[in-house]
């Protein structure tokens, strides 16, 4: 039991610190791009399961550290419910995320977009129901704190219905993988082009994601149907961990490149956007490398006064006529041209863009 327990604890802190991390790494690309577009359904979605996961993962953290003080009978009663209704809640949402994504492919089909709805409905009303009856029969059977563990605890084994909680998503996940595979096959021909980048994106990271979470969901069915009951959240808290970095993360690469952030949006000629290497989960393109371009501005373009007066003086020099004459350098005056005291004469002038100021007034007293 004890070993059962460490090792959840363990599990329950990676599962936080993942999400944490992941979160703090996407900051600056969820602000330049899903943040500054407008809000839609799939946007609420992406930050419900942003803001959803941290602090309920961070509860169920919190029932496994050993170094906080005993809790109380109370707070067991309620651990569960609070923790295990907003990870079903969470799995629908990223669910039905990928559900929208394989909506926009198969558009033309209303027939199958009526039965993936459907489906999703009828999926997650069994999840619901089957979630609630296992809630129902630990609020029955007692969960109260053990300070041997000190986390909260039941003497009872998990109840033979609260493993269907997975087989019925898990259903439903596969029917998403087998559209997403057809699809990708339907379109083989498009994602050889180069410029289809956004289907290599959704085909890839929707093939990776299920894999995974296959994966953590056959580990989860096997610990509810054949481990004791103190290895119960033993893979729970990881699976939801990295479910959440992996629907977040898919979709917001596809954002990316449905929307470039406001720096990527100026692209010099010759350049094309990079899948590998990434900052994100399926190689999110990264900024373009452009070409290195020469800040230093020609001396020819720092000043039309200089541009113009190297003309005019190339002229000159063509016409027989040296200038400006030797022992004189032009300068800059408020005079005009041509007037007393002026270093040019009326047939050069330099252009200044706004008019100098009058000379000031000799009075002729002291003001």
């Amino acid at each position: 039991m004890l070993d059962d327990i460490a090792r959840s604890r363990y599990l329950a802190g990676a599962a936080i610190t993942l999400v944490i991390y992941d979160s703090i790494l996407l900051i600056q690309t969820e602000r330049q791009t899903i943040w500054a577009s407008k809000w839609t359904f799939p946007k609420l979605l992406y930050y419900f399961i942003r803001i959803c996961t941290i602090p309920f993962l961070a509860i169920a953290a919190y029932d496994l550290v050993d170094f906080r003080p005993a809790l109380s009978n109370r707070f067991c009663e309620i651990w569960l419910a609070l923790i295990s209704v907003p990870q079903v809640v969470t799995f629908a949402a990223g669910n039905w995320l990928f559900t929208l994504r394989l909506i926009a492919l198969y558009k033309q089909r209303r027939a199958l977009v009526w039965f993936l709805r459907i489906f999703f409905v009828a999926t997650y009303t069994v999840s619901g129901t089957f979630l609630v009856l296992t809630l129902t029969t630990y609020q029955r059977l007692g969960l109260y704190y053990n300070p041997i563990p000190k986390c909260c605890y039941s003497s009872y084994s998990i109840p033979h219905y609260s493993s269907p909680l997975f087989y019925s998503t898990a259903s439903y996940e596969v029917l998403l993988f087998s559209l997403t595979v057809y699809r990708a096959y339907r379109d083989a021909h498009l994602i050889t082009n180069v410029n289809n980048r956004l289907l290599v994106v959704l085909y890839r990271d929707g093939a990776a994601a299920f894999l995974i979470m296959l994966t953590m969901k056959t580990w989860n069915i096997w610990v509810f149907t054949s481990q004791p009951v103190s290895s119960t959240h033993i893979a729970t808290n990881i699976y939801w961990a990295l479910y959440a970095v992996l629907i977040t993360r898919t979709y917001l690469n596809i954002v990316w490149l449905v929307r470039q952030p406001p720096g990527s949006t100026t692209l010099t000629a010759g350049t094309n956007l990079s899948s590998a290497p990434s900052t994100t989960f399926g190689g999110t393109p990264i900024g373009p490398i452009t070409r290195k371009m020469s800040l230093k501005k020609p001396q020819a373009l720092v000043s039309d006064t200089l541009f113009e007066e190297e003309e005019e003086k190339e002229e000159r020099h063509q016409n027989g006529h040296q200038y400006p004459p030797s022992g004189v350098q032009p300068t800059y005056s408020h005079q005009g041209p041509g007037s007393p005291g002026s270093t040019t004469s009326n047939t050069y002038s330099y252009r200044i863009s706004n008019p100098p100021p009058l000379p000031p007034i000799e009075l002729p007293y002291n003001a």
